[in-house]
């Protein structure tokens, strides 16, 4: 009887493993939109599916003229649609927005900001997306 309990704890947890690897692989980045209001800038990341991308701000640096940027990572997604690829916002708030696959095998967009700023993240369903906020400035 102990034997049997055993052979399926091991195959349950092979299943949930092979799932969560699975749901991992699955996740993929299909679409990125921009919106501009008063207060802030929207980017709007669409995904296949729920997600906890990791959002990395990155410091201006000078002796590049890199400017302050704020990433999105998707560890383990792929990319559905065209790219690498760069879009123009250059709306006071957000210069552009670079994205493409990483070496480690995943997604990241990279939002370069036109000035130092705010930000904050919001995952949505209905359909699944990451809006990412980059808050004050000008704007259009």
């Amino acid at each position: 009887m102990a034997w049997v309990g055993i052979r399926l704890r091991a195959a349950l947890a092979l299943l949930a493993l092979a799932g969560f690897a699975s749901d991992a692989r699955a996740l993929s980045v299909r679409g990125i939109t921009t919106a501009t209001y008063a207060g802030f800038t929207r980017v709007i990341v669409e995904i296949s599916g729920p997600a906890k991308p990791l959002v990395v701000p990155f410091a201006a640096d000078p002796a590049t003229g890199k400017p302050e940027r704020i990433a999105l990572d998707f560890p383990g997604a792929t990319l559905d649609m065209p790219g690498p690829g760069r879009i123009e916002v250059k709306d006071g708030r957000v210069d552009a927005i670079r994205f493409g696959v990483t070496k480690d095998g995943g997604v990241r967009v990279v939002l370069d900001l036109a000035q130092p700023a705010r930000h904050r993240a919001l995952r949505r369903s209905g359909p699944p997306r990451i809006e990412l906020d980059v808050l004050g400035g000008p704007g259009r």
